[in-house]
């Protein structure tokens, strides 16, 4: 009777071990009081955010934007894209006409939607890592 016990508890041991299902000693109560404190939407944006209220919001920013951006662009995606995101970043929105290794084609494409652009300061949430040449949305 006492190796069926002792069976069964190694057995029940075991098995609460694989499936997480400790006894765990309540934790001790702490002298900290934890207190609502509404948070209002202005103080939870971000720097996207922010820069979605401004002309990057409604233009493309060559200094900001992702490879795919530009596919609304006839004939700028990818092979000028590209040229541009490595290009990037530029002062104003003219010095895009300036890239080396453009073909007279590419810079009217380029001029042909110059309207289309603007620039601002690099935001490395939008311009960090390899997700500005491949962010994997495919259409």
């Amino acid at each position: 009777m006492k190796r069926l016990l002792l069976g069964l508890v190694l057995t029940l041991g075991v098995l609460s071990t694989c499936f997480g299902w400790q006894v765990r000693p309540a934790a001790a109560a702490t002298s900290v009081s934890l207190e609502y404190t509404p948070v209002l939407a202005e103080e939870l944006r971000n720097a996207v955010d922010d820069k979605l209220s401004t002309e990057y919001g409604s233009k493309l920013d060559l200094n900001n934007a992702n490879v795919q951006a530009f596919v609304k662009y006839k004939g700028m995606y990818p092979t000028i894209a590209g040229k541009i995101l490595k290009s990037a970043p530029f002062d104003n929105v003219e010095d895009v006409l300036q890239i080396s290794g453009l073909s007279e084609r590419e810079r009217d494409i380029i001029q042909a939607n110059l309207d289309s652009f603007t620039v601002t300061v690099p935001d490395p949430a939008l311009v960090e890592g390899a997700d500005r040449y491949n962010n994997g949305v495919y259409r």
